[in-house]
């Protein structure tokens, strides 16, 4: 009998109507014989909701105080789909992430998990129940209720399911897997059926919101095959695994496989300090690059962040140099790129015809950061040039 982890995006599950559907279609997967594990974000922009909420109180809010608050978001979500399959006829159990045997560190808004006590759900699986666990959160050393930073509901599905020893780990969301780019900015967009970890890992860090880059790195780390899928067609999407397993991969070749974008950042130039540095070391939610210039120090983030990075850097008396809104990331994914030089020079070319763009590379990635309002007509220029008609 296949035991299966299935995780539940936000948008999955951001209305009665769409948690009733979900539930209609777990009972159905439930009376095949699969065992069952559920993995549950909280509902469409509930947790948005609560941040401003937060906000309103304080410019600056506790973060061991915003871990309690944020929590809340998937117990609502995980109670109101366990009694949809109740009403399905179908026994299920909802737990939080502490209650699930989640063990974090102590890193509140950021934690990592450390390992997963999960006899209680053993306990409820031998009893024929479908488990409904809560994501994004779990408890650490302490006994201090944590959260694992955006997008940590994806790590919590794929840590479940190593260590349960899952047979798949399916993560469903409001796409029907990975693209070649964002199908809503280029409308003929291939879907990928199978990527390998690293390829993913690159999108995700690069900007691809389909999997979040720790539970990339988690997945490539513990050898769990992730399958994405859309709640809203249960098709098969797109199996994350390792690179040997795939399928007609030519593993010398260089090519390029997607396109990922960030559709706006803010550029931070600060001096290279002592204080600057330990700062940045300090720092618990996402920096999308960092570059050091001129004995100075250039940090990229998205504008969520922007109030609470600039408190850290009044907090620790860095001074700001420079400040730039309204940029954003493009990145063609492939592993080697940089190598081809024919492919640098045709992307040198590019990035010209594009005003105020500057071009750097990786092994993974090469990525052209720009104003915003020309990422879109340069998405649509490389994924003409380099991928549109590639089979």
């Amino acid at each position: 009998m296949a035991l299966i982890v299935k995780k539940f995006g936000g948008s999955s599950v951001g209305s009665v109507e769409l948690i009733r559907r979900i539930a209609a279609r777990l009972a159905d997967d439930y009376r095949r014989g699969e065992k069952i594990v559920l993995v549950v974000s909280a509902m469409a922009k509930t947790t948005d909701s609560l941040f401003a909420l937060a906000h309103q109180i304080t410019r600056f809010p506790s973060r061991r105080e915003m871990d309690m608050l944020l929590t809340a978001g998937e117990r609502i979500s995980m109670s109101l789909l366990s009694l949809a399959l109740l009403e399905e006829g179908v026994p299920s159990i909802s737990f939080t992430g502490s209650q699930s045997g989640i063990i974090t560190d102590g890193n509140h808004g950021n934690a990592r998990i450390e390992k997963v006590n999960a006899f209680r759900i053993h306990e409820e699986l031998d009893k024929d129940k479908i488990v409904i666990v809560a994501g994004f959160q779990g408890v650490s050393t302490a006994k201090e209720i944590t959260t694992l930073g955006r997008g940590g509901s994806d790590t919590s599905a794929v840590a479940m399911a190593c260590y349960l020893n899952a047979d798949s780990c399916e993560i469903y969301t409001d796409v029907d897997g990975v693209f070649t780019a964002d199908p809503r900015v280029v409308p003929d967009a291939r879907l990928i059926p199978e990527i390998g970890y690293k390829d993913m890992l690159a999108l995700a860090l690069s900007g691809s919101k389909v999997l979040h880059p720790r539970a990339v790195e988690y997945a490539m780390r513990h050898g769990v095959r992730v399958e994405v899928r859309s709640s809203f067609t249960f098709r098969e999407g797109t199996t994350i695994k390792d690179e040997y397993d795939i399928k007609d991969k030519i593993m010398e070749k260089r090519e390029i496989i997607a396109i990922a974008q960030k559709a706006q950042l803010l550029r931070y130039r600060i001096a290279a300090s002592q204080e600057s540095i330990a700062m940045i070391a300090a720092w618990v939610d996402e920096l999308h690059k960092i570059s050091y210039i001129e004995d100075s120090i250039e940090v990229y983030i998205e504008p969520k962040y922007e109030s609470d990075f600039e408190y850290a850097l009044e907090r620790n008396k860095v001074k700001i140099l420079d400040k730039c809104e309204g940029l954003g990331s493009v990145s063609l994914i492939g592993d080697a790129l940089a190598s081809d030089l024919k492919l640098m020079a045709e992307l040198l070319s590019i990035c010209k015809s594009f005003p105020h763009c500057s071009l750097s590379q990786s092994q993974t990635a090469v990525e052209f950061i720009l104003p915003a309002d020309q990422t879109v007509s340069l998405i649509a220029k490389l994924h003409d040039e380099y991928l549109k008609d590639k089979q």
